[in-house]
């Protein structure tokens, strides 16, 4: 599913500068964006025991991307996206009664990316993008009674924490000037389903 939804970005991608306006106005060469989003698809996978039940909290993914413009319409880059989240296990499902542990899992992702402005005006740009690269986790757990419970550790070998990490984005939009603009995005990965940020263009040379 992941391979088919890269493949079908990368498809998107090629196509839509085809048909992206030519006489529009460029964006600097050089962009950095930080953005927040929620519920990226980031997760350890980690289960304690068959009848421990999880209670997630959750604040979300945070992301720093680096853009460089080839074209207009073009551009490539990188993505570093940091994904805290703590499990709550309990013995009963829905329930704060009888806590098992409390695990911390932070993910870390790198990507590479491909983002394709389709539509750029003095004031607001139309966007998409496509990125896949590695993430890894790392955990820390907390509050266990090993007297009273007897667990399924996670993994301590480093293969066993690493994936493959994919962001596909069919469509974002920038407000603001050539320089500072606020965003907002829609998409499936690392970077979350919905997303909001600040995107910086470095000043091009005269």
């Amino acid at each position: 599913m992941k391979n088919q939804l890269f493949l079908l970005g990368l498809l998107i991608a090629f196509a839509v500068p085809a048909f992206a306006q030519r006489d529009t106005i460029r964006s600097n060469k050089n962009e950095f964006s930080f953005g927040y989003g929620v519920k990226p698809s980031s997760s350890f996978r980690y289960n304690p025991g068959q009848h421990y039940y999880p209670l997630e909290e959750h604040i979300g993914a945070i992301y720093a991307t680096y853009t460089r413009r080839l074209t207009k319409v073009i551009g490539i880059g990188a993505t570093y996206c940091l994904d805290p989240r703590v499990y709550n296990y309990y013995e009963k499902p829905n329930s704060k009664e009888g806590l098992i542990c409390r695990l911390g899992e932070t993910s870390h992702t790198l990507m590479l990316h491909l983002k394709i402005n389709w539509l750029n005006t003095k004031y607001v740009n139309l966007y998409s993008k496509v990125g896949q690269g590695i993430m890894a986790w790392g955990y820390n757990l907390k509050e266990y009674r090993p007297d009273l419970y007897q667990i399924n550790m996670p993994s301590n070998k480093f293969i066993d924490r690493i994936d493959y990490a994919y962001q596909f984005v069919p469509i974002g939009v920038e407000v603001g000037t050539k320089q500072y603009a606020g965003f907002i995005q829609c998409g499936i990965g690392m970077e979350g389903i919905i997303s909001i940020g600040f995107r910086y263009g470095l000043k091009d040379k005269e």
